[in-house]
């Protein structure tokens, strides 16, 4: 989805960093990092629920300890898909296939940032599909969550290649009315355009 900006002055959203086209993340690379991080999950899920069996049974606890599994899991989802995602060890999703996530502004996003993309994905309003059809139509490789979030995902060691205002965007289309901040490059032609 090509953004319209307009060449207003308005900084009042501050600046943002964008990346060579060539530096975001693929529509196939990120249906990766989702079939692995989702392998690794119900692999340690697993390892828990395992655990926590053994324990229960071990030490003769009698009350049911989905309840336990329930709380512990959620918990290393986000530490999984916060934390890890963000710092420089990445997820094993994201460390195999080259990827890093990076805020808009530049830098790594806040954990703030990243609970909040990762409750987009769990609670919408977007869903999977959508957010997917989005990511192959976005010139700058962002998902719905990654609009919102204010975060990019591209190559492991990318630079940016400018910096640019950011805007409110705004998309009318399929009963959706949107409008997220966006880093607005400089056209090709614009005496801006490095």
């Amino acid at each position: 989805m090509k953004a319209r900006c307009n060449n207003m002055h308005d900084r009042s959203l501050g600046d943002g960093v964008y990346y060579d086209s060539q530096d975001y993340a693929s529509f196939i690379r990120r249906i990766g990092v989702i079939v692995i991080d989702s392998v690794v999950l119900v692999f340690l899920s697993i390892v828990l629920w395992s655990t926590l069996l053994v324990v229960y049974d071990e030490f003769g606890f009698t009350d049911d300890p989905v309840r336990l599994f329930s709380v512990l899991a959620a918990l290393g989802v986000w530490l999984y898909s916060v934390p890890l995602k963000r710092s420089r060890f990445r997820t094993v999703g994201y460390r195999v296939l080259g990827l890093m996530i990076v805020a808009t502004k530049g830098g790594p996003p806040s954990l703030l940032t990243m609970t909040f993309r990762s409750l987009l994905w769990l609670f919408g309003p977007f869903n999977f599909l959508l957010d997917l059809a989005w990511l192959g139509a976005d010139t700058e490789g962002q998902t719905l969550r990654d609009c919102y979030a204010g975060t990019y995902v591209v190559r492991n060691g990318a630079c940016p290649i400018g910096t640019a205002p950011m805007r409110l965007t705004r998309y009318n289309g399929a009963g959706l009315t949107l409008a997220y901040p966006r880093v607005c490059r400089p056209s090709k032609d614009s005496p801006l355009a490095e």
